[in-house]
């Protein structure tokens, strides 16, 4: 038999690699190190990012050690920040050379081997000199040289300031003149003559600082936008997440870019504080239902990238709805990306007032499903208890927020696939027929095609474990009668989970269960996810 060939970089195949050089003899306080060093060679990780991993620490685990070993009360470290940083310099943020050396005392090695030959072109060439000393001396500090210093002196900065990016958004052509939307202060008065009294040389200057103030004031009244107009792109927005219920992904993810381009572009302008707030919300909304959409269509690294930039706007306009948003999305690629444990942390840290608009139910389901497929049977009993309490308290919900909030067909999916999973295959089998009732009764212009879909595949492979493989052959039939654009990347991850169960059983299985592998493949080679990017 084949050994099975994990994801690279996925949690199965570092837990490979610490096995294997576990066997070869490497010394327990080697072993992060040489696991680093194969996730950079094998899956081109930055230095960063791969020690991280070889830690086993995610964003937020890795931030809280950061903030024990700085314990800066100004100044918080955050796992948005720590991506920033490992991303650096193709995007993110410079890391200053204290904040690898901290980064370094929470990995257990030097800041030297957080640095890489990229990173080296775009230092400041004092931090260059300090590499190439330190890296000399095997990545050890001088014992004269003061342990905390930056490399060169510079001016007293705010922990904000310290970590700010260069830019917050890309900025217009420089003009000599400044445009109409852009406060500049009065010219200042020409210099007065000796004869002038020093009353009129007073009097001159206070009528100048306050026209200068009169001239900011108007200027903070401005705005490029008005409550109308943020209303229609909030209806904009909801309209679209309803649509991927039941609409195709690419026509969808052309609607989201230009919408997306349309609120930046207004970012880019002045408004006022709460709206700028608004607007911020907005576009993480709008990332959000990108980053679904991209992994609907196969692309899971742009998937990330878009969910990555929802959370950090979400974050810019502390707005708990929008940063719900980005949780169940987020949540969904871990999960997609096999990182369980991950999709449950990350379904985590719903506010306390949330349940009463559905996403929170949302999050208890995602929780439930990871919990289930990490193997934590009680945590995803537990969650699913947790779930059937919110929503015995949850009002009539009214108008649906799309993706985000589940309808009741939904929930039952999201139910049975966890019992599944934990191997209770009565009870699932009792929720996802449930599930398929439901959405036979729901109309096709709301019905999730998807969720119905994976309600079908699971139920199929709940019949197939019973032993009833002629239902579980009817009951997954529909499902290949999906036209390609709408055969998104989660129906394909479970076909092949059904085809796996259906490898497994033995020759003298139904004739309709042996071809269902051949139809498979056929039924994922014409779908929108390999259009996109062509079977071998």
């Amino acid at each position: 038999m084949s050994k099975q060939q994990h994801k690279l970089g996925s949690k199965p195949h570092r837990r490979e690699l610490r096995e294997q050089t576990k066997a070869l003899g490497f010394p327990e306080e080697r072993i992060c190190a040489a696991v680093a060093e194969a996730l950079e060679r094998t899956c081109h990780m930055r230095p960063r990012q791969a020690w991280r991993l070889a830690c086993e620490l995610a964003l937020d685990e890795a931030a809280d050690r950061y903030n024990t070993v700085v314990d800066d009360c100004r100044s918080r470290m955050r796992g948005s920040r720590i991506w920033d940083y490992e991303q650096w310099p193709r995007r993110g943020v410079r890391p200053t050379v204290n904040v690898l050396r901290s980064l370094a005392e929470v990995y257990g090695t030097t800041w030297v081997t957080l640095v890489d030959v990229e990173d080296l072109q775009h230092m400041p060439e004092e931090e260059r000199e300090l590499y190439h000393r330190r890296a000399a001396a095997g990545g050890e500090e001088p014992r004269d040289a003061a342990p905390r210093a930056d490399p060169a002196p510079r001016q007293a900065q705010t922990p904000e300031q310290e970590h700010a990016p260069a830019q917050r958004y890309a900025r217009a052509p420089v003009r000599s003149s400044p445009p109409a939307d852009v406060w500049t202060p009065a010219s200042e008065p020409a210099p007065t003559q000796e004869a002038d009294t020093a009353t009129g040389h007073s009097c001159r200057e206070t009528a100048q600082s306050a026209e200068n103030a009169l001239g900011l004031a108007r200027f903070l009244a401005t705005t490029n936008v008005d409550e109308v107009s943020l209303a229609q792109l909030e209806a904009e927005l909801l309209s679209i997440s309803r649509a991927c219920l039941h609409a195709s992904p690419y026509p969808l993810f052309l609607q989201l870019t230009t919408l997306h381009e349309h609120i930046a572009e207004l970012l880019r302008g002045h408004q006022r504080p709460t709206q700028t707030r608004t607007l911020h919300a907005l576009v993480a909304k709008c990332s959000s239902l990108m980053a679904w959409v991209c992994d609907d269509l196969g692309d899971a690294t742009a998937a990330r990238d878009h969910a990555w930039a929802a959370w950090r706007c979400a974050g810019h306009a502390e707005h708990g709805d929008a940063q719900r948003w980005v949780r169940v999305v987020r949540s969904r690629l871990a999960f997609a990306s096999g990182d369980f444990v991950e999709s449950a942390q990350l379904a985590n840290g719903g506010t306390p007032h949330s349940g009463s608009d559905g996403i929170e139910s949302h999050l208890l389901l995602r929780r439930a499903r990871a919990w289930a497929r990490a193997g934590q049977d009680g945590q995803a009993r537990e969650e699913l208890s947790a779930w059937r309490e919110a929503k015995a308290r949850q009002a009539d919900l009214g108008a649906s927020n799309g993706i985000i909030q589940l309808q009741a067909a939904q929930e039952q999916y999201f139910v049975g696939a966890a019992l599944l999973d934990i191997e209770d295959v009565n009870q699932a089998l009792e929720a996802l027929h449930l599930a398929l009732d439901l959405f036979e009764e729901t109309p096709v212009h709301r019905r999730s095609y998807v969720e119905h879909s994976l309600s079908r595949i699971d139920a199929a492979k709940a019949l197939l474990t019973l032993g009833a493989a002629d239902e579980a052959g009817k009951v997954i039939d529909p499902v290949f009668g999906l036209r390609p654009e709408r055969r998104v990347q989660a129906i394909l991850s479970s076909l092949d989970e059904f085809r796996a169960l259906v490898d497994r059983r033995p020759p003298s299985g139904p004739r309709l269960v042996r071809e269902l592998g051949v139809r498979i493949e056929e039924f994922s080679c014409q779908s929108i996810t390999r259009t996109l990017s062509p079977c071998a």
